[in-house]
Protein backbone atom coordinates (compact mmCIF):
# COMPACT_ATOMS: atom_id res chain seq x y z
CA UNK A 1 0.00 0.00 0.00
CA UNK A 2 2.77 2.07 0.98
CA UNK A 3 4.74 1.80 -2.63
CA UNK A 4 0.95 2.74 -4.64
CA UNK A 5 0.77 5.57 -3.25
CA UNK A 6 4.10 6.09 -3.49
CA UNK A 7 3.33 6.07 -7.10
CA UNK A 8 0.65 7.76 -6.81
CA UNK A 9 2.20 10.85 -5.48
CA UNK A 10 4.86 10.73 -8.13
CA UNK A 11 2.93 10.52 -10.97
CA UNK A 12 0.80 13.60 -9.86
CA UNK A 13 3.75 15.41 -8.59
CA UNK A 14 5.22 15.11 -12.07
CA UNK A 15 2.05 16.17 -13.41
CA UNK A 16 2.08 19.26 -11.92
CA UNK A 17 6.12 20.03 -12.73
CA UNK A 18 4.88 19.27 -16.05
CA UNK A 19 2.18 21.84 -16.63
CA UNK A 20 4.26 24.12 -14.82
CA UNK A 21 7.36 23.65 -16.81
CA UNK A 22 4.67 23.92 -20.39
CA UNK A 23 3.63 27.28 -19.17
CA UNK A 24 7.11 28.89 -18.51
CA UNK A 25 8.25 27.71 -22.59
CA UNK A 26 7.21 30.19 -24.93
CA UNK A 27 5.48 28.54 -28.26
CA UNK A 28 7.59 27.97 -31.15
CA UNK A 29 7.55 31.27 -33.28
CA UNK A 30 5.64 30.04 -36.88
CA UNK A 31 8.18 33.22 -39.10
CA UNK A 32 5.58 35.72 -40.17
CA UNK A 33 4.81 35.10 -43.81
CA UNK A 34 2.78 37.83 -45.74
CA UNK A 35 -1.11 38.15 -45.78
CA UNK A 36 -3.41 38.77 -48.87
CA UNK A 37 -6.57 40.16 -49.15
CA UNK A 38 -8.86 37.58 -49.91
CA UNK A 39 -8.72 36.60 -53.58
CA UNK A 40 -5.58 38.90 -53.76
CA UNK A 41 -2.43 37.17 -55.52
CA UNK A 42 0.80 37.75 -52.83
CA UNK A 43 2.87 40.31 -54.67
CA UNK A 44 6.58 40.55 -54.20
CA UNK A 45 8.20 43.88 -53.26
CA UNK A 46 9.21 44.81 -56.96
CA UNK A 47 5.47 44.01 -58.26
CA UNK A 48 4.16 46.37 -55.21
CA UNK A 49 6.12 49.54 -56.35
CA UNK A 50 5.78 48.75 -59.93
CA UNK A 51 1.95 48.57 -59.03
CA UNK A 52 1.61 52.04 -56.90
CA UNK A 53 4.13 53.51 -59.55
CA UNK A 54 1.44 53.22 -62.27
CA UNK A 55 -1.42 54.14 -59.93
CA UNK A 56 0.31 57.56 -59.91
CA UNK A 57 0.71 57.96 -63.75
CA UNK A 58 -0.62 60.83 -65.35
CA UNK A 59 -4.35 60.47 -66.51
CA UNK A 60 -6.02 62.47 -68.75
CA UNK A 61 -9.77 63.05 -69.37
CA UNK A 62 -11.33 61.99 -72.53
CA UNK A 63 -12.35 65.20 -73.59
CA UNK A 64 -9.44 66.79 -73.28
CA UNK A 65 -7.09 64.36 -74.92
CA UNK A 66 -9.38 64.41 -78.30
CA UNK A 67 -9.36 68.78 -78.31
CA UNK A 68 -5.36 67.96 -78.24
CA UNK A 69 -6.08 65.11 -81.07
CA UNK A 70 -8.11 67.51 -83.10
CA UNK A 71 -5.54 70.64 -82.42
CA UNK A 72 -2.50 68.62 -83.63
CA UNK A 73 -1.49 68.52 -80.55
CA UNK A 74 -1.13 64.68 -79.36
CA UNK A 75 -1.21 61.46 -80.92
CA UNK A 76 -3.15 58.43 -79.10
CA UNK A 77 -1.13 55.27 -78.85
CA UNK A 78 -3.32 51.88 -78.83
CA UNK A 79 -1.20 49.39 -76.27
CA UNK A 80 -3.85 46.53 -76.89
CA UNK A 81 -2.81 43.79 -79.59
CA UNK A 82 -2.97 44.15 -83.57
CA UNK A 83 -6.07 41.95 -83.26
CA UNK A 84 -8.22 44.36 -81.05
CA UNK A 85 -6.79 47.44 -82.71
CA UNK A 86 -8.02 45.78 -85.70
CA UNK A 87 -11.57 45.43 -84.52
CA UNK A 88 -12.12 48.86 -83.50
CA UNK A 89 -10.28 51.79 -82.37
CA UNK A 90 -9.63 55.81 -81.54
CA UNK A 91 -9.54 57.51 -84.93
CA UNK A 92 -5.84 57.93 -86.05
CA UNK A 93 -4.79 55.80 -83.07
CA UNK A 94 -0.71 54.26 -83.64
CA UNK A 95 -0.94 50.82 -83.11
CA UNK A 96 2.05 49.70 -80.75
CA UNK A 97 1.32 46.75 -78.74
CA UNK A 98 2.52 47.36 -75.36
CA UNK A 99 4.88 44.78 -75.60
CA UNK A 100 6.76 46.29 -78.27
CA UNK A 101 6.70 50.41 -77.53
CA UNK A 102 9.99 50.18 -76.17
CA UNK A 103 11.72 48.91 -79.53
CA UNK A 104 8.93 50.38 -81.57
CA UNK A 105 9.29 54.81 -79.97
CA UNK A 106 11.08 56.17 -82.92
CA UNK A 107 7.45 55.48 -84.65
CA UNK A 108 5.99 58.27 -81.70
CA UNK A 109 6.21 61.86 -83.56
CA UNK A 110 8.67 64.25 -81.94
CA UNK A 111 7.17 67.00 -79.76
CA UNK A 112 3.57 65.91 -79.43
CA UNK A 113 1.73 64.48 -76.28
CA UNK A 114 1.25 60.58 -76.55
CA UNK A 115 -1.70 59.57 -75.22
CA UNK A 116 -1.89 55.55 -74.25
CA UNK A 117 -4.75 53.70 -74.24
CA UNK A 118 -5.70 50.00 -73.49
CA UNK A 119 -9.52 48.25 -72.41
CA UNK A 120 -7.90 47.81 -68.84
CA UNK A 121 -10.82 49.01 -66.06
CA UNK A 122 -8.14 51.04 -64.24
CA UNK A 123 -5.40 51.69 -67.47
CA UNK A 124 -2.86 49.02 -65.77
CA UNK A 125 -2.07 48.46 -69.37
CA UNK A 126 -1.41 51.97 -70.53
CA UNK A 127 -0.36 53.07 -67.13
CA UNK A 128 2.32 50.95 -67.37
CA UNK A 129 3.35 52.07 -71.05
CA UNK A 130 3.04 55.57 -69.74
CA UNK A 131 5.82 54.86 -67.03
CA UNK A 132 8.00 53.54 -69.49
CA UNK A 133 7.70 56.05 -71.62
CA UNK A 134 8.95 58.43 -68.65
CA UNK A 135 11.44 55.91 -67.53
CA UNK A 136 13.24 56.70 -70.99
CA UNK A 137 12.91 60.17 -70.85
CA UNK A 138 9.43 60.84 -72.57
CA UNK A 139 7.57 62.69 -69.93
CA UNK A 140 4.95 64.21 -72.45
CA UNK A 141 2.39 61.13 -72.12
CA UNK A 142 -0.84 60.17 -69.81
CA UNK A 143 -3.09 57.72 -70.15
CA UNK A 144 -6.65 57.51 -70.83
CA UNK A 145 -8.73 58.04 -68.31
CA UNK A 146 -11.23 54.76 -68.92
CA UNK A 147 -9.51 53.62 -71.77
CA UNK A 148 -10.91 51.94 -75.20
CA UNK A 149 -14.30 50.71 -73.28
CA UNK A 150 -15.29 54.12 -72.24
CA UNK A 151 -14.26 56.06 -75.62
CA UNK A 152 -17.10 53.56 -76.55
CA UNK A 153 -19.53 54.12 -74.61
CA UNK A 154 -19.76 57.90 -74.48
CA UNK A 155 -19.73 57.48 -79.06
CA UNK A 156 -15.91 59.23 -79.47
CA UNK A 157 -14.84 58.80 -82.58
CA UNK A 158 -13.61 55.52 -83.50
CA UNK A 159 -12.89 53.27 -86.27
CA UNK A 160 -12.08 50.06 -87.72
CA UNK A 161 -9.24 48.70 -89.59
CA UNK A 162 -10.69 48.15 -93.93
CA UNK A 163 -9.41 44.91 -94.76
Amino acid sequence: MRNTLTVILTLMLAGIANAQFKSQVPPKQQPATPQAAPNTPLQSPQAQVQQQSIDKVRRILRQDAWDLAKEGKAVFVDVRSKEQYDLGHIKGALSIPGSQLMGRMRELPPGKFIITYCACSAEQTSGRAVLELNNHGVKNAAALLGGWHEWQDNKMPAEVTKK
